[in-house]
């Protein structure tokens, strides 16, 4: 038999139980409806996931390769059915020996290897497109790096422009007091207040970029842009320059301009090919009454390139061209994105020094200032002001840390998009 005591001691667990069951389902449920929070990389993640130029993009890849497949194959045979020699005075099929009922297919056939060389051109382009869709897919993570750290940089800096706002508050109610008194003159309270009210021009500038940020972001994400944005990561240095410049060759946008070269020599190989005469064969047969013999025909039509210096001269001389130029465009363009480069590398480099100066270097020398300054406003050695300057410009100094952050990686994000290092 159970213990009565024990039994209680059962009967008292179970409200304590369900308690504890029910915070904990509470606390699940509050945790699971925040928004987690949006890092740089989720951004670029996001903006490639659904995008509908990249579905667009991805639906004219299945169209090209489906027209490439179609491109070599010879043209459909044709039938023909018809009367010939038909007496309109009655129509009778066998008054005249010449009326007959016929029937014939004639089929085309490309000269030389026109076919294969349509669908391989047809093949060029479908792989050009696909190289089309990766540098679209690339520069919308890189649009949508940009757009985060568009909207990361106000929000980060407005605690920091609050508590200048702050201190100049603070500097102005002393100023007031010492005004008062005759320790202060008026334009210097005066010159406080313009200060204040600059500052708060800087707030308001701020919730301006900060608006602009995020609609840029839903650019690219929809609603996803809502969520809070994580804190800014370093994300270390890119590389050395050999090995950026090294990587630069392997951008999408190159592998586009080369595929136009590509589709380029494929219109040289067809107009080359385009010298020899396409090929027509028919064959009919026609059917007499009257108990009169049937007719069977058969015949071969053949190009007759007369004039080809008017006509196959001059479209090779076109298609070559077209493969110079597409070749000079891609030249241009990698000297284009290999300055692109060295300017991003370069402003990586002095944000990373920058940045490093301010860390190892200006925020702790701003931080002894305003430690000094307290000492010596608490000996009677100093008066306020001397404080809130110390305070203001230790703000400004971790302001603009925060800018150099911004700066070093909007560098990383345009570096990782020419060396195409941005894995969305």
């Amino acid at each position: 038999m159970s213990c009565p005591k024990c039994q209680g001691r059962g009967h008292r667990r179970w409200p304590l139980m369900l308690a504890i069951l029910a915070a904990v389902l509470l606390a699940t449920a509050v945790f699971a409806a925040e928004p987690t929070a949006l890092s740089l990389r989720d951004a670029g993640t996001l903006a490639t996931a659904r995008q509908p130029l990249l579905e667009a993009q991805a639906a004219a890849i299945d169209s090209l390769q489906a027209n490439a497949v179609a491109a070599a194959q010879w043209p459909d045979p044709k039938v023909r059915l018809g009367l010939a020699s038909l007496p309109v005075d009655s129509f009778s099929f066998v008054q005249e020996p010449m009326t007959q009922a016929t029937i014939g297919v004639s089929q085309a056939i490309p000269g030389g290897d026109k076919a294969r060389l349509a669908g391989a051109r047809g093949e060029r382009e479908t792989e050009q497109a696909r190289q089309q869709f990766e540098a679209s897919r690339l520069r919308i993570a890189r649009d949508a790096g940009l757009a985060w750290l568009s909207a990361w940089w106000p929000e980060a800096a407005e605690p920091l422009v609050r508590q200048i706002e702050t201190e100049w508050q603070r500097q102005l109610e002393w100023a007031n007091v010492a005004y008062q008194t005759d320790k202060l003159a008026q334009d210097e309270v005066v010159a406080m207040r313009a200060m204040l009210e600059a500052t708060r021009d800087r707030l308001d500038d701020l919730q301006r970029q900060r608006q602009r940020g995020r609609s840029a972001l839903a650019r690219w994400l929809g609603e996803a842009a809502a969520r809070p944005l994580a804190d800014l990561e370093d994300a270390g240095a890119p590389g050395t320059p050999a090995e950026l410049a090294a990587r630069l060759d392997a951008h999408p946008e190159l592998a586009v301009l080369a595929g136009a070269a590509s589709v380029a020599r494929a219109e040289v190989d067809q107009a080359r090919e385009a010298y020899k005469p396409d090929l027509s064969l028919d064959l009919g047969y026609g059917l007499r009454g009257g108990e009169r013999p049937d007719f069977i025909s058969f015949g071969i039509g053949l190009d007759v390139p007369l004039f080809p210096e008017k006509r196959q001269d001059r479209r090779l001389a076109a298609r070559e061209a077209r493969v110079t130029q597409a070749m000079q465009m891609m030249a241009d363009r990698r000297q284009a994105l290999r300055a692109e480069l060295d300017e991003n590398l370069a402003d990586w480099q002095a944000s990373r020094a920058r940045l490093d100066r301010y860390q190892q270097d200006i925020l702790p020398l701003t931080r002894q200032r305003v430690a000094s300054a307290l000492n010596a406003y608490g000996s009677n050695r100093a008066g306020f002001a001397r404080v809130s300057e110390a305070r203001r410009a230790e703000l400004e100094a971790r302001l603009n840390l925060l800018a150099q952050r911004l700066a070093l990686a909007r560098a990383r994000v345009q570096i990782d998009y020419l060396t195409a290092e941005i894995r969305p």
